[in-house]
């Protein structure tokens, strides 16, 4: 048998795999939603309508044709549990049903989520998992507006900010990563060696544990044409395809010798098809272990503003110096000319993983040309910049 006969034979049979687990979900879906039919609108057993809903409808995404992680159906689910359970004990509609959601329900939490004073980000996303539950429910659109209904247009809470405001780089908190990493090495070595892929590749945390190092490396032909800069010397790419946001694979360019010798010592430390978390240890499990490491050694959110993830800024923000010639906005550096400003941004877009330069201002601040506009102003506004909002 040839090698190609092989793989098309192996393809055939994991289509006729799918398509026999797409019937049996398909099948199954259609039983709990007879499930969910039977239970009388109304009914008191609320956890069982909300246990019936996530389990048709959490495995996909709320506006694609794609499945979410299992991160994201978890946090849906904690949410949902929580949010009609704090609906009822905590607000007059103490018996509301899920399938029933209304306008002045989500208004009564909003008031209890800025009385808890709770961030903007956090209540955007909370809107966010309740539009969805409209959507599975067949609850009309309008039932959840946007958290400027809520607050008011002059509130914080009224718009999620886009850009960072200090730098959440390790070392912009005090925190020199070579040195603190033989603390952490003596912890755990494979925490150790994540937070290693995070400094020189930009990787989030969850990407670098998931990592598996005898198979991530690509040749340079093999990559995706778009995460390659343009005149780049490299031979090689790193692919990281497990653990990305959204399932998006991508491929960074081995480009320095401290990343190549990173690289072979991963592959040192593990098997073949092995990830570098800890052997034998569930994801849950070893994200769980990776922040107690980091806060052993005092590196919290709590603490010193930043986590784990500082060590991706803190690469964005050598890479964008590297190419802008000046220090991003989060480090005080004065603006560069436009155009370097915008080829910088989308060189560290592209290195984080994400298709629009604009979420490098999350990263490393407000844009030279969002910065011009602010300053100009909207018509009608004071010469220094201030309006009324």
């Amino acid at each position: 048998m040839t090698g190609t006969t092989a793989s098309a034979r192996g393809r055939a049979r994991a289509l006729e795999r799918s398509h026999r687990r797409n019937a049996h979900e398909r099948g199954n879906t259609v039983e709990l939603q007879r499930q969910l039919d039977a239970m009388e609108l109304g009914t008191r057993d609320y956890k069982r309508v909300i246990a019936l809903i996530l389990k048709i409808h959490n495995a996909q995404h709320a506006g694609k044709h794609k499945g979410v992680s299992f991160k994201t159906m978890r946090e849906r689910e904690n949410f949902y549990f929580a949010y009609f359970q704090d609906l009822r004990r905590e607000t007059p509609y103490r018996n509301i049903e899920p399938r029933t959601l209304a306008p002045r329900h989500v208004e009564a939490m909003a008031e209890n989520w800025e009385a808890r004073g709770l961030a903007e980000g956090t209540i955007a996303n909370y809107l966010s998992y309740l539009r969805t539950w409209c959507q599975w429910t067949g609850r009309p659109p309008e039932t959840v507006k946007d958290a400027a209904h809520y607050f008011g247009e002059d509130s914080p809470l009224a718009r999620r900010r886009q850009a960072a405001e200090y730098d959440h780089g390790w070392v912009a908190a005090g925190i020199d990563h070579a040195d603190i990493l033989p603390k952490i090495a003596a912890i755990c070595p494979y925490v150790a060696i994540q937070t290693e892929f995070s400094r020189l590749f930009a990787a989030r945390p969850k990407e670098a544990r998931c990592l598996r190092p005898h198979e991530a490396v690509i040749p340079i032909a093999d990559a995706i044409a778009e995460d390659i800069p343009t005149g780049t010397g490299a031979t090689h790419c790193l692919r990281f395809g497990h653990g990305t946001k959204g399932g998006r694979v991508r491929d960074t360019p081995i480009v320095t010798p401290a990343q190549w010798e990173l690289i072979e010592r991963a592959k040192a430390m593990v098997e073949p098809d092995q990830h570098l978390g800890r052997p034998g240890y569930s994801l849950l499990s070893n994200t769980a272990h990776y922040y107690r490491v980091l806060a052993k050694v005092g590196i919290t959110r709590k603490l010193i503003g930043t986590s784990g993830h500082g060590l991706r800024h803190e690469r964005a923000g050598e890479l964008y110096e590297a190419i802008a010639g000046a220090p991003p906005p989060v480090r005080g550096g004065l603006p560069p000319d436009r155009e370097a400003d915008r080829e910088a941004r989308t060189a560290v877009a592209r290195l984080l993983g994400h298709n629009r330069p604009q979420v490098s201002n999350c990263y490393l601040g407000q844009s030279v040309v969002m910065r011009s506009k602010l300053h100009k102003g909207p018509p009608g506004a004071e010469p220094d910049g201030s309006s009324s909002t």
